[in-house]
């Protein structure tokens, strides 16, 4: 077991360490509870790729194509660098891309299949770098599920020979477009849902309506990409502007980040969880609360300084949001602590998503200036306390999790123990 003093390690390489198997190691598809998910997300991703190279065999790009290609993908990019902020903090939907689900939409329309995915791949890549880094499965299987339900629409509309293009949109060319929207939507819901299982109505309902009326706004777009190119950034701008109103109403409102780490604030985690903890209402699996604190950080802050400890913080509440899912709430909670959210997860589950993020920080490493002879890279371990959200809600959790955190450090620290008696994981 990793010790729970501060890590220091030399400059040599760490055996082991090549990146092929780092990869695998860390890819956290892997470390999913049932195999029968694992082979569904990755059969997905396998069936993405076959149909993606069969529709750009079949239908290869045309050159008359790149024009609207690039209109539409730069004013997907410049519509979601200016919604960020707001597509950083939104609840999972059904559909992934969030406010690029109308450029991607408009892309199945106007352009063939090749280029329309490379939307998808483009989107998927831009939000793992500028707004929010899922699992790497989950941002992998999403744009295979995005891909696969564009691909869908797009022979939806090949069967129908409808021409979004045309001089004129009659109600027949409306109606099939509107069609093929609803095959979009339901093709990736489907996929969706196959590897989450069912929402409650009542929770996705607010998701549907924002999916849908993202990819409705698809539909002008289309039309004015090769009809009025001009018209097309006021579109992207009308489009930012619904999306940061509230058109998605499945996005977390007034939140404030801790600017040292990113993650939310102590009483916007605190207000965030307890809205969503209403809208669970008790129903399903969990959730479960986290509480983290690193081990001997002041410590580590009086011997390197507050700047490498500040580097240790952010590095420690990255590890958390790749660890986690898009659901999950992570906050800062104090000086050196933080505090996860798990909405559906059972106490097993918990415990086995903690041991998995204490492993991951005790790995984590931050490189320090080059001073001789002296360590080039630290780190630190992690205690975590475990607790499940039963009736009495946050109210309960909390301290609950608080106790179990005390007992993982009085237990001789780097150890996550759970609020029940004798549950304990080192």
């Amino acid at each position: 077991m990793v010790g729970d003093s501060t890590v220091a390690a030399g400059g040599e390489r760490r055996p082991g360490r090549f990146l092929p198997a780092l990869v695998l190691q860390r890819w956290a598809l892997w470390r999913l509870p049932r195999r029968g998910q694992v082979c569904y997300l990755l059969g997905v991703d396998a069936l993405a790729v076959a149909a993606v190279v069969l529709a750009a065999l079949r239908f290869p790009p045309l050159p008359a194509m790149l024009g609207p290609f690039a209109l539409l993908l730069g004013g997907m990019l410049v519509s979601a660098e200016l919604a960020r902020p707001v597509e950083r903090h939104r609840e999972d939907t059904l559909l992934g891309p969030g406010v690029d689900t109308p450029w991607i939409f408009a892309g199945v329309l106007v352009l063939r299949p090749g280029l329309a995915v490379a939307l998808v791949v483009l989107s998927a890549l831009h939000q793992w770098f500028r707004v929010r880094r899922r699992p790497g499965y989950r941002q992998v299987f999403g744009a295979a599920a995005t891909a696969l339900a564009g691909l869908a629409a797009g022979a939806f509309l090949t069967a129908t020979g409808v021409r979004p293009l045309g001089e004129a949109l009659d109600a027949r060319t409306v109606g099939l477009l509107t069609v093929a929207g609803v095959v979009f939507l339901a093709v990736n819901a489907a996929l969706v849902t196959g590897a989450d299982g069912p929402r409650r109505p009542r929770d996705a309902a607010a998701g549907h309506a924002f999916d849908a009326a993202m990819t409705a706004f698809g539909l002008p777009l289309a039309w004015a990409a090769g009809a009025a190119p001009l018209l097309v950034p006021l579109l992207a701008g009308a489009t930012v502007v619904l999306h940061r109103g509230g058109l998605g109403a499945g996005r977390r409102d007034h939140v404030t980040l801790d600017p040292g780490t990113g993650v939310l604030t102590a009483a916007s985690w605190r207000g965030a969880a307890e809205a969503r903890l209403d809208r669970l209402g008790g129903h399903g699996p969990g959730p479960a609360v986290l509480l983290l604190d690193l081990d001997h950080f002041r410590l580590l802050n009086d011997r390197y300084g507050a700047r490498i400890g500040d580097a240790v913080l952010r590095a420690v509440a990255g590890t958390l949001r790749d660890e986690v899912r898009a659901a999950d709430l992570v906050g800062r909670s104090g000086g050196e602590e933080f505090a996860v959210l798990l909405p559906g997860t059972g106490a097993f589950d918990a415990m086995a998503i903690a041991e998995r993020i204490r492993l991951r920080i005790a790995s984590t490493l931050v490189a320090l200036k080059a001073s001789g002879d002296g360590p080039q890279f630290v780190g630190v371990t992690v205690s975590i306390g475990v607790a499940g959200c039963a009736a009495g809600g946050l109210a309960d959790a909390l301290p609950a999790a608080e106790t179990a955190l005390l007992r993982a450090k009085a237990a001789g620290r780097n150890r996550t123990v759970c609020a029940e008696p004798d549950v304990s994981s080192s």
